[in-house]
Protein backbone atom coordinates (compact mmCIF):
# COMPACT_ATOMS: atom_id res chain seq x y z
CA UNK A 1 0.00 0.00 0.00
CA UNK A 2 1.40 3.48 -1.19
CA UNK A 3 0.48 6.11 1.56
CA UNK A 4 -1.02 9.55 0.52
CA UNK A 5 0.72 11.72 -2.36
CA UNK A 6 1.36 14.30 0.77
CA UNK A 7 3.67 11.60 2.31
CA UNK A 8 5.20 10.62 -1.05
CA UNK A 9 7.66 13.48 -0.29
CA UNK A 10 10.43 12.28 1.96
CA UNK A 11 10.98 15.82 4.25
CA UNK A 12 6.80 15.58 4.55
CA UNK A 13 6.94 11.61 5.67
CA UNK A 14 9.74 12.06 7.77
CA UNK A 15 7.72 15.28 9.79
CA UNK A 16 5.27 12.26 10.03
CA UNK A 17 6.74 9.49 11.77
CA UNK A 18 9.28 11.78 13.88
CA UNK A 19 12.35 11.62 12.25
CA UNK A 20 14.77 14.84 11.11
CA UNK A 21 14.98 16.61 8.01
CA UNK A 22 18.25 15.08 7.09
CA UNK A 23 18.78 12.69 4.28
CA UNK A 24 17.68 9.46 5.13
CA UNK A 25 18.53 5.57 4.78
CA UNK A 26 15.77 2.94 5.87
CA UNK A 27 17.50 -0.45 6.44
CA UNK A 28 15.30 -3.28 6.89
CA UNK A 29 15.48 -6.65 9.05
CA UNK A 30 15.36 -8.55 10.30
CA UNK A 31 18.74 -8.06 11.29
CA UNK A 32 20.03 -11.59 11.91
CA UNK A 33 23.49 -11.65 10.14
CA UNK A 34 26.03 -10.84 12.34
CA UNK A 35 28.25 -10.00 8.83
CA UNK A 36 25.35 -7.97 6.98
CA UNK A 37 25.65 -5.87 10.46
CA UNK A 38 28.58 -4.84 10.40
CA UNK A 39 29.13 -3.94 6.96
CA UNK A 40 25.84 -2.05 7.32
CA UNK A 41 27.32 0.23 9.99
CA UNK A 42 30.89 0.26 8.14
CA UNK A 43 29.31 1.62 5.06
CA UNK A 44 27.27 3.89 6.87
CA UNK A 45 30.07 5.55 8.66
CA UNK A 46 31.70 5.88 5.48
CA UNK A 47 28.60 7.70 4.02
CA UNK A 48 28.63 9.89 7.45
CA UNK A 49 32.19 10.68 6.60
CA UNK A 50 31.11 12.49 3.62
CA UNK A 51 27.62 13.88 4.08
CA UNK A 52 24.78 14.44 6.59
CA UNK A 53 22.68 11.72 6.79
CA UNK A 54 20.59 9.48 9.13
CA UNK A 55 20.03 5.44 8.98
CA UNK A 56 16.93 4.58 10.16
CA UNK A 57 16.74 0.78 11.54
CA UNK A 58 13.00 -1.40 11.12
CA UNK A 59 12.58 -4.60 12.45
CA UNK A 60 14.30 -6.89 15.62
CA UNK A 61 17.34 -9.24 15.17
CA UNK A 62 19.79 -10.46 17.68
CA UNK A 63 22.45 -8.50 15.42
CA UNK A 64 20.24 -5.26 15.26
CA UNK A 65 22.28 -4.31 18.26
CA UNK A 66 25.62 -5.23 16.20
CA UNK A 67 24.56 -2.24 14.61
CA UNK A 68 24.33 0.10 16.94
CA UNK A 69 27.33 -1.12 18.64
CA UNK A 70 29.91 -0.40 15.68
CA UNK A 71 27.44 2.77 14.70
CA UNK A 72 28.82 4.03 18.15
CA UNK A 73 32.09 2.60 17.94
CA UNK A 74 32.57 4.56 14.42
CA UNK A 75 31.10 7.66 16.10
CA UNK A 76 28.19 8.06 13.94
CA UNK A 77 25.60 6.16 16.33
CA UNK A 78 24.10 9.33 16.89
CA UNK A 79 22.77 9.53 13.34
CA UNK A 80 21.11 5.78 13.79
CA UNK A 81 17.54 5.13 14.86
CA UNK A 82 16.15 2.14 15.88
CA UNK A 83 12.07 2.20 15.34
CA UNK A 84 10.79 -0.61 17.79
CA UNK A 85 7.16 -0.54 17.19
CA UNK A 86 5.88 0.30 13.45
CA UNK A 87 2.07 0.08 13.41
CA UNK A 88 1.60 -2.17 10.27
CA UNK A 89 -0.44 0.96 8.92
CA UNK A 90 2.42 3.40 9.38
CA UNK A 91 5.24 1.30 6.96
CA UNK A 92 4.20 3.21 3.94
CA UNK A 93 4.98 6.30 5.78
CA UNK A 94 8.57 5.00 6.91
CA UNK A 95 9.11 4.05 3.44
CA UNK A 96 8.16 7.03 1.81
CA UNK A 97 10.40 9.26 4.58
CA UNK A 98 13.31 7.69 3.32
CA UNK A 99 15.64 8.36 0.46
CA UNK A 100 17.16 5.43 -0.40
CA UNK A 101 16.14 1.51 1.26
CA UNK A 102 18.50 -1.35 2.03
CA UNK A 103 15.90 -3.99 2.26
CA UNK A 104 16.64 -7.40 3.76
CA UNK A 105 16.28 -9.66 0.63
CA UNK A 106 14.14 -12.65 2.36
CA UNK A 107 12.70 -15.49 0.23
CA UNK A 108 9.54 -13.87 -1.32
CA UNK A 109 9.16 -10.67 -3.23
CA UNK A 110 6.90 -8.69 -0.97
CA UNK A 111 8.98 -6.22 1.33
CA UNK A 112 10.94 -5.61 -1.75
CA UNK A 113 7.89 -4.84 -4.14
CA UNK A 114 6.54 -2.78 -1.46
CA UNK A 115 9.82 -0.43 -1.26
CA UNK A 116 9.44 -0.07 -4.55
CA UNK A 117 5.99 0.34 -5.18
CA UNK A 118 6.60 3.09 -2.76
CA UNK A 119 8.88 4.82 -5.28
CA UNK A 120 12.05 4.35 -3.31
CA UNK A 121 15.12 3.16 -4.68
CA UNK A 122 17.13 0.26 -3.03
CA UNK A 123 20.91 -0.65 -2.51
CA UNK A 124 20.81 -4.41 -2.40
CA UNK A 125 23.10 -7.12 -2.58
CA UNK A 126 23.47 -8.79 -6.02
CA UNK A 127 21.34 -11.66 -5.62
CA UNK A 128 18.67 -13.44 -7.98
CA UNK A 129 15.93 -11.58 -6.33
CA UNK A 130 17.12 -8.69 -6.47
CA UNK A 131 18.96 -8.91 -9.75
CA UNK A 132 15.59 -9.49 -11.25
CA UNK A 133 13.39 -6.97 -10.20
CA UNK A 134 16.29 -4.28 -9.78
CA UNK A 135 18.87 -4.47 -12.63
CA UNK A 136 16.38 -4.13 -15.84
CA UNK A 137 14.74 -1.27 -14.82
CA UNK A 138 17.97 0.65 -12.93
CA UNK A 139 15.16 0.52 -9.90
CA UNK A 140 18.70 1.06 -7.75
CA UNK A 141 22.12 0.07 -7.21
CA UNK A 142 23.39 -3.36 -6.39
CA UNK A 143 26.31 -4.68 -5.09
CA UNK A 144 28.79 -7.47 -4.43
CA UNK A 145 27.36 -8.97 -1.15
CA UNK A 146 30.20 -8.50 1.32
CA UNK A 147 31.66 -5.39 -0.60
CA UNK A 148 31.32 -2.52 2.48
CA UNK A 149 33.17 -0.06 0.15
CA UNK A 150 30.44 -0.87 -2.75
CA UNK A 151 27.70 -0.64 -0.69
CA UNK A 152 29.16 3.26 0.61
CA UNK A 153 29.27 4.03 -2.75
CA UNK A 154 26.09 2.88 -3.95
CA UNK A 155 24.37 4.70 -0.75
CA UNK A 156 26.31 8.14 -1.19
CA UNK A 157 25.49 8.16 -5.50
CA UNK A 158 22.03 7.70 -4.42
CA UNK A 159 21.93 10.09 -1.05
CA UNK A 160 24.07 12.88 -3.42
CA UNK A 161 22.30 12.64 -7.16
CA UNK A 162 19.06 14.48 -6.52
CA UNK A 163 18.47 13.34 -10.35
CA UNK A 164 19.32 9.91 -10.25
CA UNK A 165 17.38 9.05 -7.13
CA UNK A 166 14.26 10.00 -8.37
CA UNK A 167 14.82 8.67 -11.55
CA UNK A 168 15.58 5.04 -10.15
CA UNK A 169 12.67 5.79 -7.60
CA UNK A 170 9.84 6.25 -10.36
CA UNK A 171 11.31 3.41 -12.29
CA UNK A 172 11.04 1.55 -8.66
CA UNK A 173 7.26 2.26 -9.05
CA UNK A 174 6.78 1.04 -12.47
CA UNK A 175 8.83 -2.18 -11.87
CA UNK A 176 6.00 -2.73 -8.83
CA UNK A 177 3.22 -2.21 -10.81
CA UNK A 178 4.63 -4.27 -13.65
CA UNK A 179 5.04 -7.05 -11.49
CA UNK A 180 1.61 -6.97 -9.68
CA UNK A 181 0.04 -6.89 -12.69
CA UNK A 182 1.33 -9.70 -14.12
CA UNK A 183 0.91 -11.63 -11.13
CA UNK A 184 -2.98 -10.22 -11.12
CA UNK A 185 -2.74 -11.67 -14.65
CA UNK A 186 -1.37 -14.85 -13.65
CA UNK A 187 -3.86 -15.18 -11.16
CA UNK A 188 -6.99 -14.25 -13.44
CA UNK A 189 -5.78 -16.94 -16.17
CA UNK A 190 -5.85 -19.59 -13.39
CA UNK A 191 -8.91 -19.12 -12.34
CA UNK A 192 -10.27 -19.23 -16.06
CA UNK A 193 -8.02 -22.36 -16.74
CA UNK A 194 -10.22 -23.44 -12.96
CA UNK A 195 -13.47 -23.57 -14.44
CA UNK A 196 -13.04 -24.17 -18.12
Amino acid sequence: MVPPAAALNPMAARSLVGLTGLPTILATGPFDDQADAEQLATAFATVRSRCRAQLVLLGAGKHRATVLRRSFAQGVGTSVHVIRDLPEDRWPYLIAAADVVVPNIAPGYTPLLDVLGAGRPVVAPADPTTVRLVVPASAGLIYRPGDVSGMAGALLRLLTTPALRHGMGCRARTVARKYHLQRMALCTAGERNQYA
